[in-house]
């Protein structure tokens, strides 16, 4: 139970803050005429990193 509430909540946590922001921006630029790209099977934070390294 330790396992779950220590490790696993948090990550369940991001990938649905993670859904949230990826639905209110895919609205925002529905309402703004822009077609967003189709949703990936991941993270945008993944795909496209801020720094190169």
């Amino acid at each position: 139970m330790a396992y779950f509430i220590g490790i696993a909540c948090p990550w369940i946590l991001v990938v649905l803050l993670d859904r949230i922001a990826e639905g209110r921006r895919n609205a925002e630029l529905s309402a703004l005429g822009v077609t967003p790209e189709p949703a990936t099977a991941r993270s945008a934070y993944i795909l496209k990193p801020d720094r190169p390294y």
